[in-house]
């Protein structure tokens, strides 16, 4: 049982590092914007920009996890690279970009984290209830 517990704990701490990417399309610019799990910017992060399996940008973040791009093509690959392991990526088509603002995209990521969070414990409470009807 213990050995079950810590496995739920390391999955949980596995999200730790994530990094989230947020891209909208404003006066023909992309604004990317990426981020980890905890809210800090992914600083000097390095950013690469695709088209099909064409590299067309190879640059960093600044020191607030942005970069502005214009886009010369249609479809397009953004990665973000952290190192370690830890990348985001999106495939956009330009003209399908969504236009929702920051700050409604951070209500909604925390929304997720504790819907997360919230399914977790249900799980946990479950398997613990049908332990103990095996038990008996």
């Amino acid at each position: 049982m213990r050995y079950l517990f810590l496995l739920f704990l390391l999955f949980n701490f596995s999200n730790a590092h994530k990094i989230n990417l947020f891209i909208t399309n404003e006066n023909d610019t992309l604004d990317i914007y990426s981020y980890f799990a905890s809210g800090a910017p992914c600083k000097n992060c390095e950013i690469i920009i695709k088209n099909e399996n064409q590299i067309i940008l190879k640059d960093t973040l600044n020191d607030k996890g942005k970069y502005q791009y214009k886009p010369t093509n249609k479809n397009i690959e953004v990665i973000v690279d952290a190192t370690g392991g830890h990348k985001a990526s999106e495939k956009l088509e330009i003209a399908n970009i969504h236009n929702e603002d920051f700050n409604e995209h951070i209500k909604k990521e925390e929304n997720k984290k504790y819907t997360n969070i919230l399914l977790g414990l249900f799980l946990i409470f479950v398997l613990f209830f049908l332990l103990k009807k095996i038990k008996k």
